[in-house]
């Protein structure tokens, strides 16, 4: 293993997430890509979710890209750091409701091999209306997916 990608969003279960993927990677010395992206559409929840997270400091900027980021950093600093795991964190926004695409192309460029994401329960139905990302990821990138669902 070279490099894991933990995918997060401001949700216990993607916290969860990332212990898995620090314990994983202070176990093989490797390192942690933090990933955390707001899709456009589902921004302005997505940043009120971040910025009502219990310890974060949202008072530094009202930037998106920028609040994304540091929510990254911030958990990396809370979880992985006492781990003892070096990591980097990727935090964007991006122009569409689908960032599998944007999820692999992060891996590829940073060396992962191995992407840790979560899984949103959605229905077989709204699987089929609204594609899902976990499925997506899954089925094109080049590598192991772990998945923790929601």
């Amino acid at each position: 293993m070279n490099r894991i990608l933990a995918v997060i969003k401001p949700t216990d279960t993607d916290v969860e997430l990332l212990e898995e993927a620090g314990a994983v990677a202070a176990g093989t010395g490797v390192e942690v890509i933090v990933l955390s992206l707001v899709s456009e559409g589902s921004e302005d929840a997505s940043v009120d979710a971040i910025r009502q997270w219990d310890g974060f400091d949202a008072t530094k900027t009202d930037e998106t890209a920028e609040t994304v980021n540091r929510f990254a950093e911030y958990l990396g600093s809370q979880i992985l750091d006492p781990l003892g795991v070096e990591y980097l964190t990727v935090g964007e926004r991006i122009e569409t409701t689908r960032p599998s695409s944007k999820i692999i192309d992060v891996a590829e460029n940073h060396g992962c091999d191995h992407v840790y994401v979560s899984n949103r329960g959605r229905s077989p139905t709204g699987k089929a209306l609204f594609g899902d990302t976990t499925q997506s990821v899954i089925l094109n990138f080049d590598g192991f997916v772990t998945v923790r669902t929601a």
